[in-house]
């Protein structure tokens, strides 16, 4: 199985300035503190997201995909992450790029810590969350670095094969 698979996205920036729009606005989850890596909407913002990014709706319809529950990742200055393994059930997830994803890269491992596929943040993909992995920032990246990540009922496993 693959750990990432790069999805088609013709409107990638129309997507990415909405799903950053929610988060900025006024009652949005980035008006609040952001003191650690992983940010999970509640059921009300996730609907309210879906709601108010038409476009990322859409994208979704046309990947046959309906979405369970939405988190968002910073990573700035003083927030950052580590290698680490996502909570099971979920295997595969879809990570969106929003800001400032230019020169960051999710980086997988095998199980004696050796960087084994890497791919830049920089196109919607199918992240094999499974497997130990990490976000790892290079010389030129700009901070804060936003991704909001999907699980879905329907988990996008035939992207991974």
């Amino acid at each position: 199985m693959r750990h990432y698979h790069i999805l088609e996205c013709s409107n990638q920036t129309e997507i990415a300035q909405e799903l950053h729009f929610f988060l900025s606005k006024p009652t949005g989850p980035l008006q609040m503190p952001v003191t650690k890596f992983w940010n999970f909407l509640d059921k009300k913002q996730a609907y309210e997201c879906l709601t108010e990014c038409p476009a990322l709706s859409a994208w979704f319809d046309s990947l046959g995909l309906r979405v369970r529950e939405i988190s968002f990742t910073v990573y700035n200055e003083t927030v950052k992450t580590h290698p680490h393994t996502d909570a099971p059930p979920v295997i595969a997830k879809i990570n969106f790029p929003v800001v400032n994803t230019a020169d960051t890269y999710n980086v997988w491992f095998n199980d004696k810590d050796e960087e084994i596929d890497r791919v830049e943040c920089v196109a919607p993909i199918v992240l094999r969350s499974n497997v130990k992995h990490t976000v790892e920032i290079g010389n030129t990246a700009k901070f804060p670095r936003i991704q909001v990540s999907f699980c879905l009922y329907n988990e996008p496993l035939k992207y991974l094969e």
